[in-house]
């Protein structure tokens, strides 16, 4: 199969669809479906990573755009599209596929979910996109890849689980994500370190916060069912939540947990906090506006977009 190829054709019709015209003109012609997703690992070979995942990241980026811009009939139209086309539903040699997978059912599911549900439910694409999205729960669910790893994954896999199941009204599927999630709270110590991200030396910081979100917007879709994710393990994701807020304060403080000077990626102190959105919407921590205030609006690829307009809460004058 030429990649390379198919990506350029993939490219070409992102930018043709859903272009900054009045709602009404846009064009919304989903590019082709990419059907095998199959990039090599990120620490395994970058810029090989990156080449690869161009045509689901720039996907992605249309469907939060969309969403951003409250234009449902755009959203529903490329992911249709996408739908008919069983995007996704294949991956290849390398792990990696699995974990991208995962993170865009995530970020599909919580795009619609920033719409009237009623709204959503009653479009006739829906009755197309419903079905492939779980399938791509039921992948993941089934991702050995990702199932034994036990590790910050599984709990993105949760969310995964979580929000199509949410979105979709599978309870199976929601359960399934609450066990994950319920595994992640479990994981968590009582000063909030997570012993396999621990392990990642430098990263350790980069990929606690990065295990946190997950768990955060699990917690938030469990509690419409009456369940309260916060309180188990006697708060151990809101431990977790103090040990990243007090290193975004200092991150010396991350230093009673390792010895090894940590390496941040550009995004983890940006848009990978947006778990901040809903956590201060809920627990309304003073230490949170200062932080979120210079960083509004937090973009999160995985999160349906503007994750502050769509969770987010005033903050204090």
């Amino acid at each position: 199969m030429k990649l390379d190829v198919r990506f350029t054709a993939i490219g070409v019709s992102i930018v043709l669809a859903c272009l900054a015209q009045p709602a009404a003109a846009r064009t919304r012609e989903a590019p082709p479906a990419l059907t095998l997703i199959d990039p090599p690992g990120f620490y395994q070979n970058a810029s090989g990573y990156a080449d690869a995942i161009k045509p689901l990241h720039a996907f992605i980026a249309e469907i939060n755009k969309a969403a951003d811009e409250r234009d449902l009939d755009c959203v529903m139209d490329l992911l249709a599209g996408w739908a008919r086309g069983s995007a996704l539903l294949t991956t290849g040699a390398n792990y990696q596929g699995d974990f991208e997978r995962s993170w865009a059912g995530t970020d599909f599911a919580l795009a619609l979910l920033r719409f009237p549900g009623a709204s959503t439910k009653a479009d006739h694409r829906f009755q197309q996109i419903k079905p492939w999205l779980i399938r791509i729960a039921e992948e993941t669910r089934d991702a050995d890849r990702i199932n034994h790893l036990g590790n910050n994954l599984v709990y993105w896999a949760g969310l995964d689980l979580m929000s199509i199941g949410t979105l979709t009204d599978r309870v199976d599927l929601v359960d399934a994500g609450i066990s994950r999630a319920r595994q992640g709270s479990g994981d968590i110590g009582a000063h909030g370190e997570l012993e396999r991200e621990l392990k990642r030396g430098e990263r350790a910081l980069h990929y606690h916060n990065f295990a946190l979100t997950p768990l955060v917007f699990c917690a938030e879709l469990a509690s419409r069912r009456k369940i309260d994710l916060y309180a188990e393990n006697n708060g151990a994701i809101r431990r977790l939540a103090d040990l990243i807020v007090r290193a975004v304060q200092d991150e010396r403080s991350f230093g009673a947990l390792t010895n090894v000077p940590q390496q941040l990626f550009p995004w983890t102190l940006q848009g990978d906090l947006a778990w901040m959105e809903p956590y201060y919407a809920r627990f309304h921590d003073p230490r949170l506006p200062p932080i979120l205030s210079s960083r509004r609006p937090l973009i999160n690829p995985r999160l349906g977009g503007n994750v502050t307009a769509s969770w987010g809460a005033p903050l204090p004058d």
